[in-house]
């Protein structure tokens, strides 16, 4: 599978977009895109939503989950955290839970509840937990 900056500079090449254009459409720094197409893979929830909304694609297509491109209008999405403990309690699980099976600890929980945007890489091993796809877990597949 590819990894988000494979996928990234993919995605670019189809656009035709260069890193300046995207940075300004995005609302981040040219050097936080090329950050990104080197592959420093530290970017938030709110950042992962705008390039796939841009994209048209499911964040698992954006960073390399998947290889099925999915197209994705943008639309309305729920707050992570109301969201989050809705998959949760769908699922049988509990923060709790999720804590004690090391798959996250409880300053992320807090932080969110108070509404702090995750980072996908935080998200991964949590949508893999579950079983469920990145989209899902955060309101874009319902």
């Amino acid at each position: 599978m590819a990894t988000f900056s494979e996928r990234l500079f993919e995605l670019m090449l189809e656009k035709e977009i260069k890193s300046h254009e995207l940075a300004s459409i995005i609302g981040v720094s040219t050097n936080t895109v090329n950050d990104w197409k080197r592959g420093k893979f530290h970017m938030n929830l709110r950042n992962a939503i705008k390039l796939a909304d841009f994209f048209e694609c499911s964040i698992d297509y954006l960073v390399g989950r998947s290889e099925d491109y999915s197209y994705f209008a943008p639309t309305f999405y729920p707050l992570f955290y109301s969201h989050l403990l809705a998959v949760l309690k769908e699922y049988g699980y509990t923060t709790y839970r999720i804590r004690l099976d090391g798959i996250l600890g409880g300053g992320h929980f807090g932080s969110w509840k108070k509404g702090c945007d995750p980072l996908i890489a935080t998200l991964i091993p949590l949508a893999d937990y579950l079983g469920v796809t990145l989209d899902y877990l955060v309101g874009r597949d319902r």
